[in-house]
Order: structure tokens, then C-alpha cells, then sequence
């Protein structure tokens, strides 16, 4: 009787003290009991993987396929799963929906789905605080941010703070939450003993940022801009501004590890296929170019590491695929078969305290076609589009993301069936966003009809629509 006490009493110290990452060095190594998770916007799902092994273990289902009966007057299930979080005990994870402004919260022993809450419109990123009960939701349609009881659901309070919130992130002794933005150059940090803002950082390298992440110590902030391809470096002993680094286009996430003593930052750049790697010697110091790891598919996007710092996970939104990268060499040793549109990706250490951790899998959105081609456009330099065809139920999506675009153009999308004989087909027809560089963006045009076996996809072409 006693031995079985001093067990349970050493499990649950061992939770209290789970290390998860970016992680100072000394955290174990990878571990059985870990899992890696990814947030599958098109197939909505969450893939569950086995870091020990590599070894993809099923799909949460969250929602039905893109583009079933989601947008039936009928259907109440998640849409969009896009963010991801979790507690630092690994017990649960949290998954946001952005277009049924839904979070799940999800038990990591047994994959079961603790929760579900809806929250204020077009959430995007949300994460535990270090209660390991509420998680905090960054709203992007608002100027909130919604506090859940991720146990047994529920707003059960709101942070006020500027416009279009997008991530929340907490320091290392929980009593700081940090916010970005995707309509103010701003920083915010809120007390989370008072839920309310006490200090901001302006001046950010624009008003979009998307994802942002912390170092394991806590002392530095990357801040990543989509739209620009601009990183804002903030040292926050200091509450300042260090630099703007020039990443690229398409910037996505950037992540931390810890190699010697010093801070390392990956930061996945999806115009570009590759995962930009820096050193920052400390907080503030301008960090310097390292090098750049390739990505074995298209569009790297979520990334984070394993606490021990010898590997990082980045997940490629437009191949449906997840790398494993040596961070001792910065390549590549081990690419996964992930859900279809993967955005967000996180590692939680000690997940699985018992058992095998594969109860509520199953295989939506695993195994599926998808097939891509990046087509130049002839009339204006540097500008292209790059077209991804998935299958998914009953039909395919065809996606456009185009770059460097004219503005109020409109562009249409034609392509070759194999039973036309040459004659092109108009597929659809989309125009961008006005950028700040004088030029337009589009990144995200969809369609859903027959493609695959009916037409050529190297035949696709996207010009100008002429009148």
C-alpha cells in the first residue's frame, strides 16, 4: 500500500515537473511518452505523432472534410483547425477553429476531446496558462482576449487590448501574458493576476503579425510578420526593440532552442521553402544569420522543438507533410506524412503517462493526394502563383496563393483536360490585396470541382484577365 503511494506520489511530481519546450538544457530526452501535434486546417484534424519513433499514430477528428456538409445549415462541428497550445503538465492540448471561432480542449492520454467553447470572432492562437485549467484565446476579429475553463468549458473572463489579437504566449513564472497583433505595430503584456494590460512595446515592424514565440528563459521575443517578411527582435529585460530582421516572404513561426549556452531561432519562411536559422548571443544583441535548412516539401509553416534541443519538428502546410531536422546539423533525417493543410505544430513532452496513446485515433485526412506547381506569371517580375490540389471528399481543392500581383487586376486560372485536346478550360478567377510594396497579394483563393485525372496540372496558368 505504501509502495503504491510513494508511486502515485512520484508520477504526480514528476507532472508538476514536466519540462516542456523551448526548454533550457538539462530537460530529458525524447521520450515514448511524447507526442507531437499538428493542426490540419482542411482535413479537420489533429495528427498525432510519436517522436521516439517517428511514427504518425492517427488523426483527433475535430470536424468533417473541406468541403462536405460544413457550411450546411445543419452542422455544429469544428471548421479551420489552425491553432494549438497545451499545458505544462502535458495533460491536455487546446486546438482553436477559425471558422467556427470553436476551442477544443483535448486529453493527451487518451486523445478524448475534454471541451468545446465558443469563443468571440476569428480566433487564431490560444495556450494554457500556468494554472494548467484556463487557456487564454487570442481573437482576431475583436480586441479580446477570451479566458477558458478548458476543463469544463466556458468564457469565464475577457482581457481588453488593441486591435486584432493574435497570439497569447506566458512567461516562464506564468504571470505575464504576451499578445501580438494583426491590426496594431504593438506589443502587449497583461498581468494575469489583474487580466488587464499593463505595459505595451509600439513601434513594431508592422501591424500584421501573425505567430510570435518566446525563449526558454524569457527574456527574448521574436515577432514574426507574414505580410512583410519581417521579424520584430524584442529584448524584453529591457521592454525595447532590438532590430527588425528581413526573414522573408511569407514569413511564418519562429522557435527557440538551446545549443552551448546560447539561443538559436529557426524561423520557417514559406516564400522561400526554407527554415532560417539565427544566433542571438543575448537579448540585446542583433541576432546573426546562421544558415538555412531546406524544407522537403512546400511551405514550411509550424515548427517547434524537442525540449532536449537535438531535434525540431517543422510541419510543410502545402506537401502534408512533417520534418524532423538534426539541430546539431540542420538537416533534414526524417520526413512524415501529416493531415492535409497542417498550420500550427507543437511537441508536449510527457503526454502519455500510460498505455499507448493511440485510444480515439483514426485516418481522416491521412494518405491523401496532394500534388503542387509554382507558375510564373509574364507579366510582372517576381511575381508567380503557386497552385496546390488536394483530394478531399467527393471533389478536389484547388488553391491559388499568388505573389507580386498587379493591382486591381483581375487574374484567371486556366488549365488543359486530358480529353480536351489542347483547348484550355477556365478553372476560376480571383484578384489580391493591395500590398505596401505597390504590389497585390493572394493568399488564399480556393476552388472545389474535379481535377485530378481530369486535368493536367503543368498545363495551369494564371494571367491577366483580358476584357
Amino acid at each position: 500500500m505504501l509502495s503504491c503511494l510513494l508511486f502515485a506520489l512520484l508520477i504526480a511530481n514528476l507532472a508538476l515537473a514536466q519540462v516542456q519546450a523551448p526548454a533550457l538544457p538539462g530537460a530529458p530526452p525524447i521520450s515514448p511518452a511524447d507526442r507531437i501535434y499538428t493542426a490540419d486546417q482542411t482535413s479537420n484534424t489533429i495528427t498525432v505523432i510519436s517522436p521516439a519513433t517517428n511514427h504518425v499514430l492517427g488523426t483527433i477528428v475535430l470536424g468533417d472534410e473541406r468541403l462536405t456538409d460544413v457550411i450546411g445549415p445543419q452542422y455544429i462541428k469544428s471548421i479551420n483547425s489552425h491553432g494549438l497550445g497545451f499545458s505544462r503538465d502535458g495533460k491536455y492540448i487546446n486546438s482553436v477553429s477559425v471558422a467556427s471561432n470553436t476551442v477544443a480542449v483535448i486529453r493527451t492520454l487518451d486523445n478524448s476531446i475534454v471541451s468545446q467553447t465558443y469563443v468571440d470572432r476569428a480566433p487564431h492562437e490560444g495556450f494554457f496558462s500556468a494554472d494548467n485549467r484556463t487557456v487564454w484565446v487570442a481573437s482576431r476579429g475583436t480586441s479580446l482576449v477570451d479566458i477558458v475553463d478548458g476543463l469544463n468549458g466556458g468564457i469565464v473572463g475577457r482581457v481588453t487590448t488593441a486591435p486584432g489579437p493574435s497570439k497569447v504566449l506566458f512567461s516562464p513564472d506564468g504571470k505575464l501574458a504576451y499578445v501580438n497583433h494583426i491590426r496594431s505595430a504593438t506589443l502587449d503584456i497583461i498581468d494575469v493576476e489583474k487580466r488587464q494590460v499593463t505595459e505595451q512595446v509600439t513601434g513594431l515592424a508592422d501591424v500584421f503579425s501573425s505567430d510570435m514565440m518566446l525563449s526558454a528563459d524569457g527574456n527574448i521575443l521574436w515577432v514574426a510578420h507574414k505580410m512583410v517578411g519581417k521579424v520584430s527582435v524584442i529584448d524584453l529585460q529591457q521592454r525595447k526593440i532590438v532590430t527588425f530582421v528581413d526573414t522573408g516572404p511569407q514569413t511564418n513561426h519562429p522557435n527557440f532552442i538551446v545549443l552551448n549556452g546560447t539561443n538559436y531561432v529557426f524561423v520557417t519562411v514559406a516564400g522561400l521553402n526554407e527554415t532560417k536559422v539565427y544566433r542571438q548571443d543575448s537579448p540585446s544583441q542583433v541576432p546573426i544569420y546562421v544558415d538555412a535548412v531546406k524544407s522537403s516539401g512546400v511551405q514550411p509553416h509550424g515548427i517547434w522543438p524537442s525540449p532536449d534541443n537535438t531535434r525540431i519538428y517543422i510541419v510543410n502546410e502545402h506537401s502534408d507533410t512533417a520534418d524532423v531536422v538534426d539541430t546539431s546539423t540542420l538537416k533534414v533525417v526524417h520526413t512524415m506524412k501529416v493531415g492535409q493543410e497542417s498550420q500550427a505544430l507543437v511537441y508536449v513532452a510527457g503526454a502519455v503517462t500510460s498505455g499507448n496513446g493511440t485510444q480515439n485515433l483514426g485516418r481522416q485526412g491521412l494518405d491523401a493526394r496532394v500534388e503542387n506547381l509554382l507558375i510564373p506569371m509574364s507579366n510582372r517580375p517576381n511575381s508567380s502563383s503557386l497552385v496546390t490540389v488536394r483530394a478531399v471528399s467527393g471533389l478536389d481543392m484547388v488553391q491559388f496563393i499568388g505573389s507580386g500581383l498587379e493591382v486591381n487586376t483581375t487574374y484567371i486560372a486556366s488549365a488543359s483536360c486530358f480529353e480536351c485536346k489542347g483547348v484550355r478550360i477556365p478553372l476560376l478567377e480571383f484578384s489580391g490585396m493591395p500590398t505596401a510594396h505597390g504590389c497585390a497579394t493572394a493568399p488564399q483563393v480556393l476552388g472545389f470541382f474535379k481535377f485530378f485525372d481530369v486535368y493536367d496540372l503543368k498545363s495551369v496558368s494564371v494571367e491577366p484577365l483580358r476584357k
